[in-house]
């Protein structure tokens, strides 16, 4: 019966392939777009901070549009937005007029992911997890590709144009494509059973504190996207102004981290039978630390190579994604409402992080350094959350 999707989870992975190239496209032609644009490292920072705004202003919306109006309107909407960003770059002479056309690219993955997973999990009922985590390993994989592509095509404007053709033909896909049934009622299953049980439970356990352990994870969720987001947007630059290589060996950064990160959505989904999560966010996010810190202290390009790996693996392979299911073990009566607040925090990363870094970067390695104590320096305070909340885990010993 799930063939009759086929097209469907083509079209929404073809989609995504196309979203991790433009998360961070505008890093990997920054040379280019510095010059189209007339400005500095400063002004592509602004641009890209654009996109967390974008996000942040329609993320909630978007989830509205999805349950009222179908996930086919709603990923469709995604794919409009997608092609305004890309013709919006290539149109745009200044930083104000491509600072506009990136909020279009906010818009894109909050509608993207407001439609994809629902429409996911409304077509493969009983592998709704396994192809969801299919859309992250798309792109880890198109971004893995990226820079071998900035290589072939330098010309930013013939790659935009490229990309547009591909979301014009996937969105022909996309309307052709038939979609499961929507808020379709569905017999209760063991594993659900299993959940009211736990949460009968509970109600009778010390329950953990909205005020510190709530807003502790929902506060994770920022520092865990931070750590990578910030990772990619800039290793580019530390590669050229700090290890001073050329910008191909820099921006192959990227890749190092992109197929880091599809080996880790494998490796973790096995892992995490075994392991609590709340270990391997602490695991995680502390090697992440350690690595990061050693990479600024010691900048040399065997070393950003293995943190690019490190980083991918650790802080972009799935521990988001663990962060949130803490979060809803901790609080199953409102699943929906934190799962909300978590992800708001993760898309505020899209906007502080270029926007914070834009005040103190330029073209000079001592400033791209400072981008990244300050990425160590979240990811710190990630590291200090989930410690915290493992050791009042101790006393509640909810999970």
């Amino acid at each position: 019966m799930t063939k009759k999707y086929v097209p469907l989870a083509t079209g929404i992975y073809l989609n995504y392939a196309i979203i991790g190239m433009a998360t961070i496209i505008i890093s990997q032609y920054s040379n280019s777009f510095q010059q189209l644009w007339n400005t500095n490292l400063k002004g592509i920072s602004t641009v890209i901070s654009m996109i967390g705004i974008g996000r942040l202003l329609t993320i909630l919306f978007a989830g509205y549009v999805s349950d009222r109006f179908g996930r086919k309107l709603t990923m469709l909407v995604g794919i409009a937005t997608t092609i305004i960003f890309f013709l919006g770059l290539v149109l745009s002479r200044d930083v104000v007029w491509a600072s506009i056309f990136a909020l279009f690219m906010g818009a894109t993955d909050s509608f993207s992911d407001a439609s994809s997973y629902p429409a996911l999990s409304d077509a493969f009922t009983n592998r709704a997890a396994s192809m969801n985590s299919l859309v992250k390993a798309a792109m880890s994989l198109a971004q893995f590709a990226l820079p071998f592509i900035v290589a072939a095509i330098p010309d930013s404007k013939v790659a935009l144009i490229g990309m547009t053709v591909i979301m014009v033909v996937d969105g022909v896909i996309i309307m052709r494509s038939q979609f499961g049934p929507q808020n379709e009622s569905k017999p209760e299953s063991k594993q659900t059973s299993v959940d009211k049980a736990l949460d009968n439970q509970n109600v009778a356990k010390a329950k953990p504190s909205v005020l510190i352990d709530g807003t502790a994870l929902v506060v994770l969720g920022f520092t865990i996207s931070f750590t990578f987001y910030v990772f990619t947007q800039y290793v580019p630059n530390f590669g050229i102004s700090v290890l001073k290589v050329s910008a191909a060996t820099a921006k192959g950064l990227v890749s190092w981290y992109a197929i880091a990160s599809l080996i880790s959505v494998f490796v973790t989904s096995v892992i995490v039978t075994k392991v609590k999560p709340m270990y391997l966010v602490l695991a995680y996010s502390g090697i992440s630390l350690i690595f990061l810190g050693w990479m600024t202290m010691m900048p040399s390009l065997w070393l950003a190579q293995v943190t690019s790996i490190v980083i991918g693996f650790f802080a972009a392979g799935g521990i988001w994604q663990l962060g949130l299911t803490i979060l809803s073990q901790y609080f199953p009566r409102e699943k929906g409402k934190v799962t909300g607040y978590y992800s708001f925090m993760a898309a505020l990363t899209y906007f502080v992080g270029p926007f914070v870094s834009s005040f103190v970067i330029n073209n000079t390695a001592a400033s791209v350094l400072w981008v990244f104590k300050l990425d160590i320096a979240v990811t710190l305070i990630g590291v200090l959350l989930i410690a915290l909340v493992m050791v009042r885990n101790l006393k509640y010993k909810f999970i």
